[in-house]
């Protein structure tokens, strides 16, 4: 039950952020693809959630793909973030700061 609750919150607020304003700024990758692996920020950076998380609307691209890959690289620090961040490649991260910053999703 909780696990349907949690994928129901993760669409919705997927659903929030929309696509983005521009398609063409994920000119690197495929859009769906693109969106499929920006899903997994929604779970926790979201308009409904608290203040405890960094909005991710008013960052760019650079400004993304530069914490994200910080996070990943930094092997010092275990937060919820850093493990998450492990499982990206650099072209991943790519699509996902290009997308994220393109629809200005929280």
């Amino acid at each position: 039950m909780r696990r349907a609750a949690y994928f129901s919150t993760a669409i919705l607020s997927l659903a929030a952020c929309g696509a983005p304003d521009d398609p063409s700024a994920v000119a690197s990758g495929d859009l769906s693809r693109a969106a499929s692996l920006a899903a997994v920020c929604s779970g926790c950076h979201t308009a409904l959630g608290g203040e405890a998380l960094v909005s991710l609307a008013a960052l760019s691209a650079d400004e993304i793909r530069a914490s994200f890959r910080s996070y990943r690289d930094d092997d010092a620090l275990q937060t919820v973030m850093h493990r998450v961040a492990r499982g990206y490649d650099d072209a991943d991260i790519d699509l996902i700061a290009e997308y994220l910053a393109a629809s200005g999703a929280d």
